[in-house]
């Protein structure tokens, strides 16, 4: 009588069991570490999974980089020569501080448009304009700003390790690495 019941507990412990779906055992996608997050905590656990992750991967330059301009105070990104994006500290004599945020990229028309910034958790965005070449062919997208809440954003875009997405409304980002150069130029005109 045992060996009958030892064989059928057997026979029952090989017997197909029906598929579990992936979903029942997989955390949900707003868990970091072992807690889930709740209400305002769930955005501080995303921005901590963003950042986490950004840090874990190199971003991939291409030949790019940030290089800094003592003489003008500007962070510029892009082949040495030939900036795709800049950021400068305009300090005049007299009156405040400017922050000077340049896409060269050609308008397609003149007009405003967005430059948005998006990383590190954070996210910001400022008008700007379409500044034309002369003859109409070219030219560049360029937003001026005081030291500012906005460009306080724009700063806390640029403070974390990962890149940062740049992009002017309807145009592909461009994705910037977030370094000392951008950061300096940044910290020196909201400093005053």
């Amino acid at each position: 009588m045992l060996n009958q019941l030892s064989l059928a507990l057997l026979l029952l412990a090989c017997a197909k069991s029906d598929p579990v779906d992936d979903n029942a055992v997989a955390p949900p996608g707003e868990v970091v570490g072992d807690m889930a997050g709740k209400g305002l905590a769930a955005s501080a656990n995303a921005m901590a999974a963003e950042a986490a992750q950004q840090a874990a991967v190199p971003a991939a330059t291409g030949g790019l980089a940030w290089t800094y301009r003592v003489a003008d105070r500007a962070a510029l990104f892009g082949p040495a020569g030939s900036p795709a994006f800049s950021i400068q500290c305009q300090k005049p004599r007299e009156g405040e501080p400017q922050l000077i945020f340049v896409r060269y990229l050609p308008p397609s028309a003149g007009g405003t448009a967005t430059l948005s910034f998006t990383g590190n958790g954070q996210a910001a965005s400022l008008p700007v304009s379409a500044v034309m070449n002369p003859g109409g062919i070219g030219g560049e997208w360029r937003a001026m700003v005081p030291p500012d809440d906005h460009a306080r954003d724009v700063a806390e875009a640029f403070a974390g390790p990962g890149t940062v997405e740049v992009s002017v409304s309807g145009t592909p980002p461009l994705v910037v690495p977030s370094t000392a150069e951008p950061r300096q130029v940044l910290a020196d005109c909201l400093s005053g």
